[in-house]
Parts: C-alpha cells; sequence; structure tokens
C-alpha cells in the first residue's frame, strides 16, 4: 500500500437572504460554493470487482437554490423550492469494456443537478374542529431531479447520461392519526428507478454490482401509546406490504421488519 500525504487549504463563500412576504411566509434564497474531498471510501474499492484511479482529484462546484415556505395558523405547514447543482469533477463509477469488464472509481466528469422540492403538513382537526382529544395530521413531501453528466470520461460515453443514484422521483407522505394517548403513523415511500453506474447500463451484472435499480414503494406502520409524561411504548412494522426488489438488482432489498420499543424518561 502507498504511503500518499496530501494537504489543502481553501476558502469556501456563500450568501443567502430572505424577504417575509407576510408574517409567516417567506421568500428564501441561497448561493454556495461547495467542495468534496477524496473519501476514503472511494480508495478502498473491492479488488476483485472494481478499480481505483490512480490519478482520482477532489470534486468542486456550487448549490443555488429559491424558495417559498411558510405556515397558516397552527394547522398547515409548506416549503417549495428550486434548486442547480454544479458538480465538477464528480467522484462516480464507470463501467469499462474488457475481458473481463470492471468498474472504474474515477472523476466521471462535471455533472448538472436541477429539480425542485417540496413540503406540506396539513391537520384537518386544528383547522374545522376545537378538539383537544383528537389529532390528525396528512403530510407529504415531493422530490424531482434531472442529474446528468455533461461530457464524456474517456474510458466511457456518459455526456447526457443520468448521474447514478440519483432517482428522478422520490415522493414520501402518510397520515398521522392520535387520539388522546394513542399515535399511530402510516407512511408510503416510493422511490424511482436509478442507475448504478454513469454508462447507464439497464442489465445486471452476474454479480449485481451493476444494473439498473428498480423502482420500489415501501410502507411503514408504527403505533404510540403514552402512559405518563415520563413512560410511553412505541411499536412499528416496516415494509407491511413486503414489497421486494429484484434479487439481481445492485441495491440492498427492503424487507419486513418488527421493533418494539419502552421509553421512561427521569427528570
Amino acid at each position: 500500500m502507498q504511503n500518499i500525504t496530501r494537504s489543502r487549504s481553501f476558502l469556501l463563500a456563500g450568501v443567502g437572504a430572505e424577504f417575509h412576504v407576510t408574517k409567516e411566509t417567506e421568500l428564501y434564497g441561497n448561493i454556495t460554493q461547495a467542495y468534496r474531498p477524496i473519501q476514503f471510501a472511494n480508495l478502498q474499492a473491492p479488488p476483485t470487482t472494481d478499480v481505483v484511479d490512480p490519478e482520482l482529484e477532489d470534486a468542486k462546484g456550487y448549490n443555488a437554490d429559491l424558495g417559498y415556505r411558510g405556515k397558516l395558523k397552527d394547522y398547515l405547514q409548506f416549503d417549495v423550492s428550486g434548486y442547480y447543482l454544479q458538480y465538477n469533477k464528480r467522484i462516480g463509477t464507470v463501467t469499462v469494456s474488457g475481458s473481463p469488464s470492471y468498474r472504474l472509481i474515477t472523476n466521471v466528469g462535471n455533472s448538472t443537478s436541477k429539480g425542485i422540492e417540496g413540503y406540506i403538513e396539513f391537520n384537518p382537526v386544528r383547522a374545522f374542529t376545537k378538539s383537544s382529544t383528537a389529532d390528525l395530521i396528512i403530510f407529504g413531501s415531493y422530490g424531482y431531479t434531472n442529474a446528468r453528466y455533461s461530457n464524456n470520461h474517456k474510458d466511457a460515453s456518459t455526456k447526457g447520461k443520468k448521474v447514478e443514484n440519483a432517482p428522478t422521483n422520490i415522493f414520501r407522505g402518510g397520515i398521522t392519526a392520535g387520539y388522546k394517548n394513542a399515535l399511530v403513523t402510516a407512511q408510503l415511500s416510493y422511490v424511482d428507478e436509478t442507475y448504478s453506474d454513469a454508462n447507464n447500463t439497464v442489465i445486471p451484472t452476474a454479480n449485481g454490482n451493476t444494473g439498473l435499480i428498480p423502482s420500489y414503494t415501501v410502507t411503514d406502520l408504527t403505533a404510540t401509546y403514552k402512559f405518563s409524561k415520563g413512560l410511553n411504548i412505541k411499536a412499528g412494522v416496516n415494509n407491511v406490504l413486503i414489497r421486494f426488489i429484484l434479487p439481481a438488482a445492485p441495491v440492498v432489498t427492503p424487507a419486513r421488519g418488527h421493533c418494539l420499543l419502552m421509553e421512561e424518561h427521569f427528570l
């Protein structure tokens, strides 16, 4: 193993601003420089499947976002924003053809990511009633991302390809219902399909390291009961509907899980 020492010295700048449209809502914007050094994990690739580029460099870029957020009394909260991320010398993975082919961890190239994000939370009980024993919260978040490479890598055709592990659509939503000391939450999560390499390889390899990662939906259920101010019990079931991803997909498959937790707080 080589003994390599690198020193870095840099200054990152950023600026942010906000404007209060009303007493409880505001427009906001930020733009900041970004820096991502080579991480130890990038250098510890599986020797049988991956090769690390000896000329691997740190990545730089900048991020800008503009949004509108706020609340309406005590029953509605929201946040919607758009963003733009420029990522230069992005560290990623390309599949290099050969006998056999292999995955190369390298500076794939420059990438541009742009999209929108939104979150909303609404409580109809507080909006339409004056109940002090019941509660109902409906919530949801959505993210749209268009992330693509703007140039080709010397060992692969990556221009215009989607950035790996960057699903186009992500949605999470659910409902929380409470009555006196009991609280139940059901949440659904959807993640769009994505690729595991910058080549956008579709057919999974035999070892499952490269290929299309299918979209998936997971539903979770949790419940809490509060016995007193300092004692409560929680239970949960993950992936209630037991949805699985194809076994050949290069990603951990969601499985059903159960948990039971009792908490006691001492003052």
